[in-house]
């Protein structure tokens, strides 16, 4: 484990993003002044991956209490990779990171009973997770860390790498975690399920196959940022008001057409200042080209929402 600490100052002064009606609200009373995160550097592994095709060329598990950081802190930023011993990352298309998910024990899910909670994770998109002004995701010493993960070999060589990710964090205490914000692990095959469901491929050329699942708000509070998890052949992930169909979070994959693999190698998310409203229904989209089958795809979106009241005035 790596660590080593740096200052930055938070600069809001205007509302980049207002979406659905919210406004600048959620913004007053953030915390702008500097800020010294500690950046921690941890590994699941190592996975010892046979040749693709093989038996042992892929490993799929989960495991409890991974590595993290110590104390009671929060969380401002996360990045995931592959890496070999030496901390490389593996090129792309040699090692597939199907997803990786990092679970808190100590909490469960907002939407799902009796599930962890999932509060970060990634896929080939290497999504990352950053919160800024006063927003972080809150976790205590006696937390524990669980993950669950998917990787394949994509060479014909046997190849050894570790799960990498990185965390960049304040003591829980710092005003720059004054506001904790709650994850909310979205899939749209629903709760309970192993996330995978699959393309069929029968609409002809540009075709789209859509799936959706309705989510209802337990609480009110304000959505502070999203980024979505898509598989082969995902065009984008999106939520919206079921009320009024107004777009809150569109995350679109982006392919890099020199690759052979049709992964996506990136994927957008939102910077939000959105107002929740306890009791609304909101609809989470996913599509895909349905011009070819595409098998145990994921459609996946993860927010983090304060479950506070903006200062008035």
């Amino acid at each position: 484990m790596l660590e080593r600490r740096r200052s930055f100052a938070l600069t809001a002064a205007v509302c980049v993003v207002a979406l659905l009606g919210s406004g600048c609200a959620s913004l007053r009373g953030l915390y702008l002044g500097q800020v010294t995160l500690t950046s921690g550097t941890y590994r699941i592994g190592p996975f010892n991956l046979a040749p693709m095709g093989q038996p042992g060329s892929e490993d799929q598990s989960v495991r409890g209490g991974v590595p993290r950081p110590p104390g009671n802190i929060g969380i401002k930023a996360m990045r995931f990779d592959l890496v070999d011993a030496s901390g490389n990352p593996v090129p792309r298309m040699d090692a597939h990171l199907h997803h990786v998910l990092l679970m808190n024990s100590a909490h469960q899910s907002p939407i799902c009973a009796n599930e962890e909670e999932r509060f970060a994770g990634s896929g080939s998109e290497r999504t990352s997770l950053s919160l800024s002004g006063s927003y972080a995701y809150i976790t205590r010493s006696t937390d524990r860390w669980d993950a669950l993960w998917h990787i394949m070999n994509m060479s014909d060589m046997a190849q050894t790498v570790y799960i990498q990710y990185s965390v960049d964090y304040v003591p829980m205490t710092d005003p720059a975690a004054a506001r904790p914000v709650t994850p909310f692990f979205m899939d749209v095959t629903g709760c309970g399920t192993n996330a995978e469901f699959n393309v069929p491929g029968n609409g002809g050329a540009n075709s789209v196959y859509t799936r959706t699942r309705n989510i209802t708000a337990p609480w009110a509070g304000v959505a502070v940022a999203a980024g979505g998890h898509l598989h082969d052949g995902g065009i984008d992930i999106s939520i919206k008001r079921a009320s009024t169909g107004e777009v809150g979070c569109t995350s679109v994959a982006h392919y890099d057409v020199p690759e052979p693999m049709d992964f996506p190698s990136s994927i957008s998310g939102c910077m939000l200042d959105h107002l929740v409203n306890a009791g609304e229904t909101y609809t989470l989209t996913v599509r895909y080209d349905n011009s070819q089958p595409h098998t145990a795809v994921m459609g996946i979106m993860l927010a983090y929402v304060w479950h506070g009241v903006p200062p008035a005035g």
